[in-house]
């Protein structure tokens, strides 16, 4: 019997929800997971050591290691095939409250009760994307 899977903890969500391909007449959609998206930021972006991300993320290195490969498959079949990415699901816990904002396109969280986008300071727009999964 295989063991539980931990959940694994991202603590900024994306500013965007994926990317659109310059090819409009695409319907192939690739996705993305929050956990593969914090492990590609961490690692290729902030260039942090596989160990830190580990921590920071609350998983083994090998499984680190593991989502992240996945992510670079992903990107990579996305890049190839000319295909949107959508960035969304995975087994994820977060710290704080995060929205997206539907009239700037950014995601963000929030640290006070008043809900309103930090770019264009709608609060009408505002969809929550997840809260302590």
């Amino acid at each position: 019997m295989p063991r539980r899977t931990r959940k694994r903890t991202v603590f900024l969500p994306p500013k965007g929800r994926g990317w659109k391909s310059v090819n409009k007449n695409t319907s192939d959609t690739i996705t993305l997971n929050f956990d593969e998206y914090e492990a590609i930021k961490l690692l290729d972006y902030e260039h942090l050591k596989q160990e830190e991300v580990a921590e920071i993320m609350n998983v083994s290195r090998p499984t680190l290691t593991r989502i992240y490969n996945a992510a670079r498959k992903k990107m990579a079949r996305a890049l190839v095939r000319d295909a949107h990415i959508k960035i969304e699901g995975g087994n994820i816990e977060v710290n704080e409250s995060w929205y997206f904002c539907s009239n700037c396109n950014i995601s963000f969280n929030i640290y006070d009760t008043h809900i309103f986008c930090p770019m264009c300071k709608s609060e009408t727009t505002i969809e929550k994307i997840a809260e302590n999964l």
